[in-house]
């Protein structure tokens, strides 16, 4: 809940909306619930009525880029940056070298501009993090690069906002008491073992509230793969002298032998990115040059630092958490690059951000149930457990429900909740709910694939057939997926004779690639989905319902699964023996199995499964094109081992020899995870 006295100031300035000018962060606070409460179109209107206003201009761009990311469409993805490039050049306009110099030297008019000074910097930070998640879904190297760059300007703005708005906080509000961030010098992820659901720090939904300064934040470096921090003095030394310097060179070999660069876009790379320096290195260290007198001098209320604190936390601490959940490889980026991500931290400043007053209080609302009820479990980050932030994902919608009960996007992320709780009757009705009220054709796409994925759980392959063709046929984002989905669910319905959806794997797969990870794997399976009428006349249900399977699996939707089913899954990967039926991939019928025999925690069989798979595929090569197979079995395996005395050297063996296994299904994500188990050994 709102603290008292920023509420105060919001139902103040609300009720005195007619008799005095509105300030612009209420009128942006006020386009966001009306584009989260189903009134896109008027929020856009009232966005727009103000083409002068920064904070509203971003406001807006807060739109697009949730826009974007709903849909993953070119043309959503190509306006939210072209918005979020323009709120950061109207930001750098304001904040470059020559204003810049004027505050130092006291030119400039402190008392009337601090506060927007510092409201503009967390602008700026929150349109550079929005321009870097935007930039690594290139999924190229030139984009993580890029993108790593984006992100380190943006980190070196928010240090010296955070400072600032620190100090102002501690001079004017006093300490402030928010969310248990966990240890600041402790790794940046947090572990990814079955039996860790409790791995962020929660009491029964809740985050503990104890007394904590924010400025243990700012000293967070993260650790390097030994395990060991940097000590605060070298930090301070190494921070702006060589890390920047080994940035510049680093980025210059890099560009020079990017090969997919022309001479003339080196140049022209090359000089956005000293300049990038240049203005991240002015803005990092304008804080050394403001003197205390300074600050203590500024004539900025209570409220106002107040709703600066929450502001800033929001921006933050979707830094924190996103940085955690980068692979291995691209954390030697971040590393490299001089910042880290602390997944306890950004949680922490999420619920710190979300209880103010400020815009950015319902996204970061927004943001948490988002990794609670998708983050988690689809990065297995508590293992098969993926029920583990249902109960702090349906505290928040409990909190919320007096103000966004009836937004789409709520009912969306209540349907997700009841989902992972196998709940799928009343998951369905949320997210039928969510689709009637929906106002966007987007979050409607959203929902329907929710829907189709809730069929697939409860093994109703027609109707889940149905609900991907109608997504086939209406989405833009990946017709070559959902043409996938329904193609094999087609195949799992018994005495299907209507092979359109199974033909058409194919030659969508081939029309739809842009080369990332998703077409990489849906082109990998139309190579063993046969096209041709008499095969697939021969091809029993039962290959097609493995296909089935795998997806739940690999989206870690298995454990969602009713008791029932998993014996009907079990059933059917039992009847795959000595060859009689062919299954797509040599042992994944003993993969599935394995998990089967784990959900129902009969873990020895579940052993012996996967000892089954690993022995079958013994003679095939590590890049084999279903090299997940071999990997995720391995995974499993190794995971079990470690749990016991006896077996924890062969488990952690296992687990480390995975690295092994080149080029394959989700290996980024399995990174990710045997990194984090290995980091807890």
């Amino acid at each position: 809940m709102a603290s008292g006295t920023n509420q105060n100031e919001e139902n103040n300035a609300e009720s005195n909306e007619e008799n005095e000018q509105v300030p612009d962060w209420l009128s942006a606070k006020r386009g966001i619930r009306m584009l989260i409460n189903n009134n896109a179109k008027e929020a856009q209107e009232l966005f727009c009525r103000y083409p002068d206003s920064l904070t509203m201009f971003a406001g807006y761009s807060f739109a697009t880029f949730m826009d974007a990311l709903m849909t993953f469409e070119d043309d959503k993805l190509n306006l939210a940056t072209s918005v979020l490039k323009e709120v950061e050049r109207k930001c750098t306009s304001e904040t470059g070298w020559f204003k810049s110099v004027k505050k130092v030297f006291g030119t400039s008019d402190i008392h009337r501009s601090l506060a927007e000074s510092l409201e503009t910097q967390i602008i700026l930070a929150d349109s550079q993090v929005c321009l870097a998640i935007l930039t690594f879904l290139q999924q190229d190297i030139s984009g993580y690069f890029k993108g790593g760059w984006v992100l380190r300007k943006a980190w070196k703005v928010y240090q010296s906002t955070y400072h600032d708005i620190l100090q102002l906080h501690k001079e004017i509000v006093g300490e402030t008491h928010t969310p248990l961030p966990g240890n600041p010098e402790s790794s940046p992820e947090t572990t990814n073992s079955p039996d860790t659901s409790k791995s962020d720090n929660t009491t029964n939904g809740y985050i503990k509230k104890i007394p904590y300064s924010h400025s243990a934040i700012l000293t967070h470096h993260q650790n390097d793969s030994s395990g060991t921090s940097t000590p605060n003095s070298m930090k301070n030394n190494c921070s702006r002298s060589s890390i920047d310097a080994s940035a510049l060179t680093f980025l210059k070999k890099s560009f020079s032998v990017n090969s997919a660069l022309s001479k003339n876009a080196h140049r022209s790379d090359w000089s956005s990115f000293t300049s990038s320096l240049s203005l991240a290195y002015i803005t990092s260290t304008f804080h050394l040059f403001s003197s205390t007198e300074r600050l203590k001098s500024a004539e900025i209320d209570k409220p106002t630092i107040e709703r600066l604190m929450g502001a800033v936390s929001f921006g933050y601490g979707l830094f924190q958490l996103g940085i955690s959940l980068l692979p291995p490889s691209l954390l030697k980026l971040t590393n490299f690059l001089g910042f880290g991500g602390n997944r306890q931290n950004g949680i922490a400043c999420l619920m710190y951000a979300r209880e103010g007053v400020d815009m950015r209080a319902p996204l970061a609302t927004l943001s948490l149930l988002w990794y609670h009820t998708i983050v988690r479990p689809f990065y297995a980050i508590d293992g098969s457990n993926v029920q583990a932030g249902v109960n702090a994902a349906m505290q928040l919608l409990q909190e919320s429900e007096a103000e966004y009960g009836q937004s789409a996007l709520f009912l969306f992320f209540r349907g997700r909740c009841n989902r992972l709780k196998s709940d799928i009757p009343t998951a369905l009705k949320s997210f039928q709910l969510s689709v009637d009220n929906a106002s966007q054709r987007e979050i409607k796409i959203l929902a329907l694939h929710e829907v189709g994925w809730c069929h697939l759980i409860q093994l109703d392959y027609c109707a889940a057939e149905n609900t991907f063709t109608y997504l086939k046929s209406w989405s833009r984002w990946s017709r070559a997926f959902y043409s996938y989905l329904a193609g094999i669910c087609c195949g799992s319905c018994e005495n299907s004779s209507n092979y359109a959806n199974i033909k058409e794997i194919k030659t969508s797969t081939v029309s739809g690639s842009k080369g990332n990870q998703l077409d990489e794997f849906l082109c990998r399976r139309a190579k063993c989905c046969p096209s041709d009428d008499d095969v697939l006349a021969k091809l029993p249900s039962v290959f097609w319902k493995l296909l089935v399977y795998e997806m739940l699996y690999l989206w870690n939707a298995l454990p969602s699964c009713s008791p029932e089913n998993i014996e009907n899954i079990k059933r059917d990967c039992e009847a795959i023996r000595d060859g009689e039926i062919q299954e797509p991939m040599l042992g994944l019928s003993k993969l599935i199995l394995g998990c089967c025999y784990c959900i129902q925690r009969r873990y020895l069989e579940g052993i012996n499964k996967f000892r089954i798979c690993l022995e079958q595929r013994r003679n095939l090569p590590n890049n084999a094109v279903d090299a997940h197979v071999s990997a995720f079995s391995q995974y499993e395996l190794g995971s079990l081992l470690i749990k016991s005395f006896d077996t924890k050297a062969e488990g952690k063996l296992l687990l480390q020899n995975i690295s092994h296994y080149k080029d394959y299904d989700f290996e980024q994500r399995l990174n990710v995870r045997v990194h984090s188990m290995l980091k807890h050994l």
